[in-house]
């Protein structure tokens, strides 16, 4: 693995990603001259590496923290993975069940669901997706990274942290809930490529907007928030940016000179 300059960690929607889940051509420009300053740039996403392939491929990105750190990749090699145990799976899944609850699962390239019910249908709709297959075994020979539960009753937020002590829960969107095992974050992610990298000292950023990018401005020395972020976020980072929709990765490079 060669030597580095500098480690830049994007979130994707509402960050590095524009209204239309694309690509503006002065962020992809931005990323080039990264590259040419040899510093790595790697995504730092709920999703997983397959279902963001189309975005890989666009900016040229082969280095990722996946599914809110669970799963690990740089220059396309993987480097770390955490799999939730099939018994803790099984009982989720009853749970959601009997509550119409309905669950997007995710290995490192695929995604898959338990059902589909309103909040699905609606989320996906949201984000300009089609609805996973609907698969009940598939969990039971693959590794599960990450679920999702498809809900809008808040109350059922408070609920599941209750009966699953064993997860952390993040609401990032009105109808979904991110579900990843307790401890496990983008912090944690970062941390592990750090690690496989293997150098110290090397100067870190991360850009984000969500509750769940409050893990990602802890894990690294300069935190950018959009200005569209939640506050928690915002209050986390070093530097607050622009919104997304202005050019707000753009101006966070330029201010801390990395581009």
């Amino acid at each position: 693995m060669q030597s580095y300059q500098g480690i830049v960690f994007f979130d994707l929607d509402n960050t590095l990603l524009n209204e239309q889940h694309g690509v503006d051509m002065d962020v992809l420009m931005a990323i080039q001259t990264l590259k040419q300053n040899h510093i790595l740039p790697v995504i730092a996403t709920g999703r997983s590496a397959g279902i963001i392939s189309n975005i890989l491929k666009l900016t040229g990105i082969n280095s990722i923290v996946a599914l809110n750190g669970q799963y690990v990749a740089l220059e396309g090699k993987q480097v770390y993975s955490q799999s939730v145990p099939r018994l803790l799976l099984q009982r989720f899944m009853q749970f959601t069940d009997e509550r119409g609850i309905a669950l997007s699962l995710y290995d490192a390239y695929h995604e898959w669901a338990t059902g589909v019910n309103l909040a699905m249908k609606r989320s996906y709709a949201s984000i300009h997706m089609p609805l996973p297959v609907v698969d009940r075994k598939r969990y039971e020979t693959v590794p599960v990274y990450m679920l999702i539960a498809m809900t809008e009753n808040l109350a059922d937020d408070q609920l599941l942290k209750t009966e699953f002590p064993e997860f952390d829960f993040f609401r990032n969107a009105k109808f979904a809930i991110d579900i990843v095992l307790k401890g496990i974050s983008k912090q944690t992610g970062i941390q592990q490529a750090l690690k496989a990298i293997g150098q110290e000292n090397i100067p870190t950023f991360a850009f984000g907007d969500g509750p769940n990018d409050l893990a990602l401005m802890r894990a690294v020395d300069h935190g950018v928030a959009m200005a569209n972020g939640v506050p928690e976020t915002k209050a986390a980072a070093e530097f607050v940016s622009t919104d997304f929709r202005q050019h707000g990765v753009i101006n966070g490079l330029k201010h801390f000179d990395l581009i």
